[in-house]
């Protein structure tokens, strides 16, 4: 399923965070099942943004944002694809 990451952290942690980015990059290529596929990033201000990511389970999601507790804030929503929620919906309202 895909998701919306929206994460946000203080400036003074910027260098934590960046190091824990590059373990976690490590990490996932050791073992990527354990992990969300992650698309890039984008900023949104200073030291806060958001990315696309396909998660398998919420165990997946779990690993992620406890990797960057206790420096980052963030948030998990889900996005679906248009047509399947039209075509839901039509099945639905019939």
């Amino acid at each position: 399923m895909r998701f919306v990451w929206f994460f946000e952290f203080s400036p003074e942690y910027a260098a934590e965070i960046s190091d824990r980015n590059s373990k976690l990059d490590k990490e996932m290529e050791k073992q990527p099942k354990l992990y969300p596929r992650l698309h890039p990033s984008y900023m949104t201000g200073l030291c806060k943004g958001f990315r696309i990511i396909e998660a398998e389970s919420d165990e997946q999601l779990i690993r992620l944002a406890m990797h960057f507790h206790p420096h980052e804030t963030w948030e998990f929503t889900p996005i679906f694809e248009g047509q399947k929620v039209s075509e839901i919906w039509r099945k639905m309202t019939q």
